[in-house]
């Protein structure tokens, strides 16, 4: 199978612009079919135009079958030339389950994101980033990976132990979703959209370093249902707006430990690896729980 990318929702078709039934419509849930208002209207609509049930009835019979590609098809999930043989019923499409548990088990699937520099510090083009650097990307059926940034990883350095919620765990925006501790001291990291937790990343129970060395993919901590995604995600940064966030993060943080922040940011070097490591002196609460 192609790789797949996480992506800017708002800006995607939805499958009923797709099929020319509707003009102008872009989906804004991230082509999730079974829990779409829109979907779900526009199937009644359908119904009282006097045609079947059957979703067979309700696509437009101007369109051949053979042209109606795949929702994860269009976008980016599946290979271009997956088209759709269950015409959108993607509640009981044998496909759509397989592709969902798949993703939901194997981050592997999703190839390394392209990423945008911020002072040094690497800020994937596709993510969505929380002011308190969770990082969140969102996948196909709906669901949001989670993890930490590339800042945060640097800034709290060797995490000895990872506490993530139990599966069914419902988070509020802003709550505690994960913690890491190191030596004494715990950060709670703060969950960035609102949602209901389905899977949590066991390996990095075994291996807390990978989110160290690889934050954006092996580091992912959890997956959740997000029940606010579209309100939700208009609070985080996204593209160059998380590099803007990043980089005054960056340049908070070296006022901290330098006396010329702006040159040192304006260098362009690589960031630290293990900044708390470095700098115990400034204290966990100062230097960690002020950003994270």
């Amino acid at each position: 199978m192609a790789s797949v990318t996480g992506f800017n929702f708002s800006q995607k078709e939805c499958i009923w612009m797709k099929a020319k039934v509707v003009q102008t419509k872009y989906c804004d849930n991230a082509f999730d079919c079974t829990t779409c208002a829109f979907d779900k209207a526009m199937g009644r609509k359908l119904e009282k135009a006097g045609r079947d049930e059957s979703w067979n009835a309700k696509m437009p019979h101007q369109l051949a079958a053979q042209s109606l590609r795949c929702r994860h098809a269009l976008t980016g999930g599946a290979p271009m030339s997956k088209m759709c043989a269950n015409n959108y019923d993607c509640g009981n499409c044998a496909y759509d389950q397989m592709l969902d548990d798949t993703l939901q088990a194997d981050h592997t699937m999703f190839g390394p994101p392209q990423y945008l520099n911020a002072h040094g510090y690497k800020v994937p083009r596709d993510y969505y980033i929380h002011t308190g650097h969770g990082w969140a990307r969102v996948e196909y059926g709906g669901r949001v990976r989670i993890g930490l940034d590339d800042f945060g990883n640097r800034l709290v350095g060797k995490v000895d132990k990872f506490r993530l919620p139990s599966l069914g765990t419902r988070l509020k925006l802003g709550d505690e979703s994960f913690i890491m501790r190191r030596d004494d001291n715990e950060a709670g990291v703060k969950a960035p959209l609102t949602g209901v937790v389905t899977a949590v990343n066991q390996k990095l129970l075994d291996y807390p370093g990978a989110s160290n060395q690889d934050p954006y993919c092996a580091g992912w901590t959890m997956l959740i249902d997000p029940t606010e995604l579209k309100s939700d995600l208009k609070g985080l940064n996204f593209g160059i707006e998380s590099v803007r966030f990043v980089e005054s993060e960056a340049e908070r943080l070296l006022a901290m430990i330098t006396d010329d922040p702006h040159a040192a940011a304006a260098t362009g070097g690589e960031p630290l690896q293990d900044i708390y490591g470095l700098f115990k002196e400034q204290g966990w609460n100062k230097l960690v729980k002020s950003f994270i």
